[in-house]
């Protein structure tokens, strides 16, 4: 079996050793970045916040005011991004049941907090600001930026037409906005998706293609469910 990734290659060696996990059962990995991440200038407001959202681990990685961590509610998405703010800060991070920006919102309103300045990328959709503007003090800051590698995402284009891999596993909505079009029937390639809202991008611009969803929304609950449908056929 061969399954395309389109992590990004800048991560750290974590990602690398969850991949292996894959090749360590028999499973060929083909990783192709189609985007690079990019930390960005950016602002902070003039407020004393209750509480920070981070929404990635890039959020946590490009923000650079470490002082403001302390003596805070810290909230995240996922848990790569809790597991990174308990390593670099030893803090214990808030974690909505479901990993979307949707659900963290709902959270942040049912916890009672104040206000919250969240930190995003500068492609984070709407979902947080519709959500929690004028029920809260809510700002947004945007740390980091995702460049489009174009020559990677024709050759990603090339290898599905050409149905040169088993399998493609989608980690975020940016990648199946990108790439899920280009996904064929024909071919008969498993779909993987992280969680709900890649899902439901992929749903928008292939509705050919069945996907499998991670119940885990996370880069080890993706890798964990490839391995259980291995295993379930065969």
């Amino acid at each position: 079996m061969r399954i395309l990734f389109l992590r990004p290659d800048n991560e750290d060696t974590e990602l690398n050793e969850k991949l292996m996990l894959l090749q360590k059962n028999g499973i060929e990995v083909l990783n192709i970045p189609i985007f690079k991440i990019k930390c960005i200038p950016y602002s902070l407001p003039n407020y004393d916040y209750e509480a920070l959202a981070f929404t990635s681990r890039n959020s946590v990685i490009c923000f650079k005011e470490h002082f403001l961590i302390k003596n805070r509610k810290i909230y995240a998405i996922g848990e790569e991004t809790s597991e990174l703010l308990m390593r670099m800060y030893n803090t214990n991070p808030i974690t909505p049941e479901k990993f979307t920006s949707v659900e963290l919102a709902r959270r942040i309103l049912e916890d009672k907090v104040n206000s919250v300045l969240s930190i995003r990328s500068k492609k984070a959709s709407e979902d947080m600001k519709n959500l929690l503007n004028g029920k809260i003090k809510y700002d947004e800051i945007y740390v980091y930026d995702s460049e489009i590698i174009r020559d990677n995402i024709n050759k990603v284009s090339k290898i599905l037409a050409k149905c040169e891999v088993d399998a493609i596993a989608f980690t975020s909505s940016l990648m199946a906005r990108l790439i899920g079009p280009y996904i064929s029937r024909k071919c008969k390639i498993i779909v993987y998706s992280i969680g709900p809202i890649t899902t439901e991008t992929l749903k928008r611009v292939n509705n050919e293609v069945k996907i499998i969803e991670s119940k885990t929304h996370s880069i080890k609950g993706i890798i964990e469910t490839i391995l259980v449908e291995m295993k379930r056929n065969g």
